[in-house]
Formats: C-alpha cells, sequence, structure tokens
C-alpha cells in the first residue's frame, strides 16, 4: 500500500493550505450544525447530520458563509427521492420554498445576482486563517481545539491579538 506524501506546510507554525481547508470544511460544518439545533432541517434527525452547501462549495465566494448551509441527516441529504439536494434539486427547492423560506430567498438572490461568483481573493494560507478565525465563534472551544489542535490554536490567538 503506497503511503501519502505529507502535504507541504507554509511554515513551522502554519498547517499546509490543503489541510487548512480541511479544517475550515470541518468548522463550516459544525456551525452550520449548530445553527440547525443539530436537526435534519426535513425530518428532525439529530442522527448522521450533515451540513448541506445550497450553493455548491465550488463557489468560494459562499463556500464558508453560514447563511449557504442547512442541517440534513445522511437519508435526507442523499437519498430521499423527494427531497434530497442531489437526487432532485426542483423538488428541494420547493420543499425549501415552503418550509425555511428565507434560505430559499436568500439562495435565489445569490444565484441570480451572480454574487458566488464574486471571489476576488487567492485562496492562500492566510485566507484560509481567517476563515478559520472567523467560524471560531460560532463552535465550542473544545470543538476547535479538536479541530485545529491546541499548538496552531495558540498561534492564532497570538496573531489575532498582534492584529487587533
Amino acid at each position: 500500500m503506497a503511503r501519502k506524501r505529507p502535504r507541504k506546510r507554509t511554515n513551522k507554525d502554519i498547517p499546509a493550505k490543503g489541510v487548512l481547508r480541511d479544517m475550515a470544511d470541518r468548522l463550516w460544518s459544525l456551525a452550520v450544525r449548530g445553527d440547525w439545533a443539530n436537526r435534519c432541517a426535513v425530518c428532525g434527525k439529530r442522527t448522521s447530520l450533515q451540513a448541506h452547501h445550497l450553493v455548491p462549495r465550488q463557489h468560494a465566494a459562499t463556500r464558508y458563509e453560514l447563511r449557504n448551509g442547512c442541517c440534513l441527516c445522511a437519508h435526507c441529504h442523499t437519498f430521499n427521492a423527494d427531497t434530497s439536494p442531489h437526487l432532485n434539486a426542483a423538488g428541494w427547492l420547493l420543499w425549501l420554498k415552503i418550509h425555511w423560506r428565507g434560505c430559499h430567498d436568500w439562495y435565489v438572490t445569490t444565484v441570480e445576482s451572480g454574487d458566488h461568483r464574486r471571489f476576488d481573493g487567492v485562496k492562500t494560507a492566510a485566507y484560509y486563517c481567517g476563515v478559520i478565525c472567523g467560524l471560531r465563534e460560532y463552535v465550542e472551544e473544545e470543538d476547535f481545539e479538536r479541530i485545529v489542535g491546541s499548538r496552531f490554536s495558540r498561534w492564532l490567538e497570538k496573531q489575532e491579538d498582534t492584529d487587533g
């Protein structure tokens, strides 16, 4: 079995850019699930929860916006023929319009205006560090440290103290 090559680090204090992206994704997912009280928006289930991007995550402008997320159980997210955003996009949008009008309206406005495509930055390590710091307030401190590690968490705090 081939061993994975380690990702290239930015410096000794900052993990590799791909690791930072993975941390930001995990924090976003945790924050979205928390925003939805850890319940599936469709069926109310509290197990096998996943955070679904309303606007697909390849659009950097909205990837880490909490309004771009909805909490779904694995069944409703992937397998429910009536409401799964992956199996029935039209059914999902109709369901969203009926049950979560605010989410639906934000999605439609964002897509129609093209705001989801308006990312003019560069996805550097500094960009991901900013995203991670921005998501910190939406998750419990122990969850934050579990995801980013205590050493990197302390480094981020030092950076925030010197920047602010």
